[in-house]
């Protein structure tokens, strides 16, 4: 048994991440975590998993953790780190630059286990986590979802006694999460105990087996998971959408001139067999408009916001901003039209404060006049970060880097903003939040595309859908038509829960 009793864990003169959590996992059980961002749930995960204390030591650290009955603490690490096996919300935390082969291959080395057997257990898992397209690839250059596939991989290579998994369908596309949960269920068979945590609980409603629900540092009562998942008002009160539900769709915005061209893309980056990874990609934003971007896991969707954004060259086609062709543009004249949030914000934040950046935001580095600064603080008190304007960016929880994300494209006024996996799939307050920058975008005349897994939510918030496959855009329409159009079909996915699949006939 995995058992956590009275945790307690502060971090500097905070108030408790967790404050008192207690959970068992057995055996072959599937226990589901859920909670809204900033609830504490990768805390709790990381210590299920034994990295805090044991590898990140927080001020406040109390309570019980026993693995197959032994005190944690007092296990040594190979010990501890070979009973439980983690993959963390932030993937590329836990990866190096190695070959995929190498990656998953690493902790069976460290077991000491024979080179053939490493070579038969890396094949194995190869196959079942759909890898095989990947052999020889260095695990960096691969997209965010396949990262994080290959780490999933590697941390079931040793097969742990048990899995702590946190986020784990964050940068996924619906079949691999599909797969993801069906190579769960067999782990399960064979007795390893999975605890998972996330926001949204859909992907797992038959695969768990029990439910907590987090909320302000304290679990809930363990409860059968159809019964959790019926509970609307248990959901709420945790500052989550419930499964079962679903928000408004916004109220579409007349389109206005374009604000973005795309035209015959073809790159210079290829996959393995030879074609390029966009190979014809067109579209066009017009003001107004919220428009969603889907694809495969590896379809080309990293490639072309780094395209529109300068960062990936192309050797066909032109990008039009805002009337202008852009094709001999910096980096950075791009950057003042196009606004870029990623799913992991610490990839794009340099500044020394909060404000800083939102201020940067706006000037691309130029003097900050009374208007630059009055912008900033308008979007600081929208997005709820006043109190946060002197801190350092990068000592904001992922929830608050995802608003100052949002507070800085606000601020910006953008032609375009582009949102990579936004995190506020199921989050009430985080939906809020993105529902208020997409509706100050769109009536100021500016475009988003939005690029996510999320089907659910590209469902609520965009009226257009685009979807990437093999190297161009196979389907541009309606986004309530979309889900029985032939294009989508050819993914394979499943339609969202709420969506009008007869739109279309």
């Amino acid at each position: 048994m995995l058992e956590l009793k009275d945790i307690v864990v502060a971090h500097g003169d905070a108030a408790p991440v967790l404050d008192g959590c207690s959970l068992t996992l057995e055996p072959g059980e599937r226990l589901l975590v859920c909670g809204s961002a900033g609830a504490g749930k990768s805390t709790l995960a990381s210590v299920a998993a034994g990295i805090v204390p044991r590898l990140v030591t927080p001020t406040v650290y109390s309570g019980i953790h026993r693995v197959g009955g032994e005190d944690a603490g007092r296990l040594d690490r190979g010990s501890l780190f070979g009973a439980v096996g983690s993959v963390g919300q932030n993937v590329e935390d836990q990866l190096w630059d190695l070959g995929v082969e190498d990656l998953i291959a690493f902790p069976l080395e460290n077991h000491g286990m024979a080179k053939p057997a490493i070579r038969e257990r890396v094949n194995a898992l190869i196959h079942d986590f759909g890898l095989n397209a990947l052999r020889g690839r260095r695990v960096l250059t691969l997209s965010g979802g396949e990262r994080r596939m290959v780490a999933l991989a590697a941390a079931q290579a040793g097969n742990p006694r048990y899995l702590v998994l946190d986020e784990p369908t964050t940068g996924l596309d619906p079949a691999a999460t599909v797969r993801l949960v069906a190579l769960l269920e067999r782990a399960s068979t064979d007795r390893m105990g999975i605890l998972i945590t996330e926001e949204n609980a859909v992907p797992f409603e038959k695969l768990a087996d029990a439910v907590h629900l987090l909320r302000n540092g304290r679990l809930t009562g363990r409860q059968p998971t159809a019964e959790c998942l019926s509970d609307d008002a248990a959901w709420a009160a945790c500052g989550l959408i419930a499964p079962a539900s679903r928000r408004g769709r916004l109220d579409a915005v007349a389109p206005g001139p374009e604000r973005l061209v795309v035209e015959g893309v073809r790159t210079r980056l290829r996959r393995g067999d030879g074609q390029p990874v966009l190979s014809n990609a067109g579209f066009r934003l017009r003001a107004g408009e919220v428009v969603g971007l889907i694809g495969r896991n590896g379809a080309g969707k990293t490639t072309l916001f780094q395209v529109l954004l300068g960062l990936a060259p192309v050797i066909a086609g032109r990008i039009v901003i805002d009337g202008a062709d852009a094709s001999g543009w910096t980096v950075a004249r791009r950057a003042r039209s196009l606004a870029y949030l990623p799913q992991n914000m610490r990839r794009v934040l340099f500044n020394m404060t909060v404000r800083e950046e939102v201020v940067f935001a706006v000037t691309a580095g130029g003097p900050a006049d009374d208007d630059a600064q009055n912008r900033a603080s308008a979007a600081l008190a929208t997005y709820g970060l006043t109190a946060l304007a002197e801190a350092n960016p990068f000592a904001l929880s992922a929830r608050q880097q995802a608003l100052l994300g949002l507070a800085c494209a606000d601020a910006a006024q953008a032609a375009v903003a582009i949102l990579d996996e936004p995190l506020f799939g199921r989050d009430l307050h985080g939906r809020q939040m993105l529902d208020t920058f997409l509706k100050a975008q769109t009536r100021r005349g500016g475009a988003v595309l939005i690029i996510s897994h999320d089907l659910d939510m590209v469902d609520d918030v965009t009226e257009r859908l685009l979807v990437l496959d093999s190297g161009a855009i196979s389907y541009d329409g309606e986004t309530r038509r979309a889900w029985s159009a032939p294009a989508f079909a050819a993914l394979g996915w499943r339609a969202p829960r709420h969506a009008a699949i007869g739109a279309a006939a």
